[in-house]
C-alpha cells in the first residue's frame, strides 16, 4: 500500500519542480528579465523555501514573458496604497470623462483646425480696448510647454469645448478671486500657470470639501495644512482665508519643484503625494518626466487638465471658448485687507466699516466665529473701493471696544470649558487674557471674558458648533455620551462637536452637557462623489459625512440592507461645516 507523501517531501518536489522550470526557461529564446525589479515578485523570492533557489536574472521567452505579466496583472502595484487605477501616460488613447465638468454641455464636437495648437499668435495680435486685457496679461506670465500635441491635453481642451457654460459659471470667482491669486504668484516670480491650480481643485470655492477631507481654495488636508502652518481650529479656519492659503499652497509647490526640479512632477505631486510621486519616478528612471510616468487615473487628468486650461486662458478665440475677464470687472470686485490691531468683533467691524455682517462673512470665509481669531493675524478682507476709509474707522475704534468684556465670578464645579462655552469663546483665550498658566480655577475668583456685542446667534458665521441656547444636561452616574445622546434623539458626534468632548475624553457626574436644540442657519452644502474602499459601510461613511444612513441610501437609491462594494461611487451632499474633516 502506498503512503502519503509527508508535508516536507511536498514542499521538496515543488521545489524540485520550480528549480527545473527555471533551468528550462534559461534556455528558451534569450529574452533577459530581472524578477527582483518587479515588486510582486519581490515578496515570493524572499520566502524561505525558494530564497537562494531561482535565479533573479533569467533569459525568457516572448512566450513565458506575457504569460508571467498577464498573471500578475492582478497584485497591487503598492501593497500599502489604496486601490487605484493606473494609467501609463506614454501610451493612453482614451480615459472616461470625470465629472468634474458641468452636465449641460453641447453635443460633441471635434476640435476646431486651431483647437490644437498654442495661442501664441493670438496673443501677439492686438487687442481691442477693455477687451480680455486681464487675459492677455496673464498669459503673459505663462512659462510651460503645454504639451499640445498630448492625446490627453487634447482630449481635456475637447471636454471645455463641450461643455460652453463652465466659465460662464465661475465668472464672478474668476472676477474675485483670480487676479488675487495670480498677483502673487507672478510677485513670486513663478509660472503664471499655477494660480489656475485652484479652479481645479476648489472651482475656487472656499467652501468647496472632498471626501478626503480637503477643504478650501487650494484642497488642503488638516495635515498638509497645519504643516504650513494654517490654522484650523475654535475660531478660523484658515484653509478657506484666500490670502494664508495661497501663500501656503505656493511655499509647498515651491518646496515640489525644488525635490523634483520639473513643474509638472511637482504639480503632480499636489495632487497624488510626493512619496507617491518619487516611487514612480524611481521606478522608472532619475531624468523621466511626468507623461513617463505610471499614476492613477485622477492625476493622468488632473496635470493634463491644467495643461489645457492655461491653453485656453492664452488664447480662449483659438479655441472657440467664450472667457472674457476685463480690469474694469476685476477693479468692481476687488478685495484689499485692512488690518484690524488686534482681535475685533466682527460686528462692530460691520458698524464702523458701514457695511452689512453678511458682506463681511460672504468676504471672509475663514471666519467660524464672533470674532477674528484672538491670536492674529489681526486682518479682515474689505471691498477695495472703500479700504481707506474703513481702515481709517477701524484704526479710531478704541481699545476697550474692539470687543466686550464681561467680569465673570467663578461658581463651584465651573471649569474653564463650561464658561468657554457658555461665553462663546475657547480656553486659550481666557488663559491668555487673565494670565495664566493652568486651567485650574477656584471657586469665589473672578475671570475676564470676551464675549460678543450682540448675541451669538444673530452672526451669520458658517460654523455650526456656536450654539450656547440649547438645553443643559447634568450628567449622573453610569451615564454616557451614547445614552445622553439617545435619550435626546441626537448623535454622539453632535454633542462631542457641540461641547467639545474628545472621542476618549471621560464625562463625569456633575458636568454640564449642552443639547442643541435650536435650527441651524442655512447650511454650506456641496455635492461629492465618493468612492467606497474597504471596510467602508453606509452607517461608517454616514458617521464620516455627520449624516444618516437613510439620506445616503435614498440619494443614491440604495437599499440600507445590502452590500455596498470597493470601488463603488456613491453622491453625497456634505454641509461642509459639520463633516468631520480632521
Amino acid at each position: 500500500m502506498s503512503r502519503l507523501a509527508s508535508p516536507a517531501t511536498r514542499r521538496t518536489r515543488k521545489t524540485s519542480l520550480l528549480v527545473a522550470l527555471n533551468i528550462w526557461i534559461q534556455r528558451q529564446l534569450p529574452m533577459t528579465f530581472e524578477f527582483r525589479k518587479v515588486l510582486a515578485f519581490r515578496s515570493i523570492l524572499d520566502r524561505r523555501i525558494l530564497k537562494g533557489k531561482i535565479n533573479q536574472v533569467v533569459r525568457l521567452s516572448f512566450l513565458v514573458l506575457f504569460l508571467l505579466v498577464q498573471g500578475c496583472s492582478t497584485l497591487p502595484f503598492y501593497s500599502n496604497d489604496e486601490p487605484k487605477s493606473y494609467v501609463n501616460l506614454a501610451t493612453v488613447d482614451w480615459a472616461p470623462e470625470p465629472h468634474f465638468y458641468s452636465e449641460t454641455s453641447l453635443p460633441t464636437k471635434k476640435p476646431s483646425d486651431n483647437a490644437l495648437r498654442d495661442g501664441t499668435s493670438f496673443r501677439e495680435a492686438k487687442l481691442p480696448p477693455e477687451r480680455n486685457d486681464y487675459l492677455k496679461q496673464l498669459s503673459g506670465s505663462f512659462e510651460l510647454d503645454h504639451h499640445l500635441d498630448n492625446h490627453r491635453v487634447q482630449q481635456e481642451i475637447a471636454k471645455l469645448q463641450r461643455n460652453p457654460n463652465y466659465f460662464n459659471s465661475l465668472q464672478f470667482r474668476l472676477e474675485r478671486y483670480l487676479p488675487f491669486i495670480c498677483d502673487k504668484v507672478v510677485s513670486l516670480n513663478l509660472p503664471g500657470e499655477l494660480c489656475l491650480i485652484p479652479i481645479i481643485e476648489s472651482s475656487l470655492d472656499p467652501f468647496a470639501f472632498s471626501s478626503g477631507g480637503a477643504a478650501g481654495f487650494w484642497q488642503f488636508i488638516p495635515s498638509t495644512a497645519k504643516r504650513y502652518g494654517l490654522k484650523i481650529d475654535w475660531w478660523v479656519d484658515e484653509r478657506r482665508d484666500l490670502l494664508a492659503s495661497t501663500d501656503a499652497a505656493l511655499d509647498y509647490l515651491v518646496y515640489l519643484n525644488g525635490r523634483f526640479d520639473d513643474w509638472l512632477l511637482a504639480i503632480a505631486a499636489y495632487n497624488w503625494g510626493e512619496g507617491r510621486v518619487a516611487r514612480a519616478k524611481k521606478q522608472r528612471s532619475s531624468d523621466v518626466g511626468f507623461f513617463d510616468l505610471r499614476v492613477p487615473a485622477e492625476t493622468a487628468e488632473y496635470v493634463p487638465r491644467l495643461l489645457a486650461f492655461a491653453a485656453i486662458f492664452a488664447a480662449p478665440e483659438a479655441y472657440n471658448v467664450h472667457l472674457v475677464i476685463n480690469r474694469a470687472d476685476i477693479d468692481e470686485q476687488a478685495l484689499a485687507i485692512v488690518d484690524t490691531i488686534d482681535q475685533l468683533d466682527v460686528s462692530k467691524a460691520a458698524s464702523t466699516s458701514g457695511i452689512s455682517v453678511e458682506t463681511l462673512y460672504r468676504i471672509n470665509p475663514a471666519l467660524n466665529q464672533w470674532s477674528t481669531h484672538p491670536r492674529g493675524p489681526h486682518r479682515l478682507m474689505v471691498p477695495a473701493r472703500n479700504r481707506e476709509g474703513i481702515q481709517t474707522a477701524l484704526v479710531n475704534i478704541p481699545p476697550d471696544e474692539r470687543v466686550s468684556w464681561i467680569r465673570h465670578k467663578i461658581v463651584r464645579n465651573e471649569t474653564l470649558g463650561d464658561l468657554a462655552l457658555h461665553y462663546g469663546t475657547d480656553v486659550a483665550t481666557m488663559l491668555k487674557a487673565n494670565k495664566m498658566t493652568s486651567t485650574r480655577i477656584i471657586a469665589g475668583d473672578y475671570l475676564l471674558i470676551p464675549r460678543s456685542t450682540i448675541p451669538i446667534e444673530r452672526y451669520p458665521t458658517p460654523d455650526l458648533n456656536r450654539n450656547t441656547n440649547g438645553a443643559v444636561h447634568i450628567v449622573r452616574g453610569g451615564e454616557s455620551l451614547w445614552t445622553i445622546a439617545k435619550r435626546y434623539r441626537v448623535t454622539t458626534d453632535t454633542l462631542m462637536r457641540t461641547n467639545r468632548i474628545g472621542p476618549s475624553e471621560i464625562i463625569r457626574p456633575g458636568r454640564k452637557v449642552v443639547i442643541p436644540q435650536k435650527a441651524s442657519p442655512e447650511p454650506v452644502v456641496r455635492e461629492i462623489r465618493y468612492k467606497i474602499k474597504n471596510g467602508d459601510s453606509l452607517a461608517t461613511i454616514a458617521r464620516k459625512f455627520n449624516l444618516s444612513v437613510s439620506a445616503i441610501a435614498n440619494r443614491n437609491a440604495l437599499d440600507p440592507e445590502k452590500y455596498i462594494h470597493p470601488g463603488q461611487e456613491l453622491t453625497i451632499d456634505v454641509n461642509v461645516n459639520s463633516a468631520r474633516s480632521r
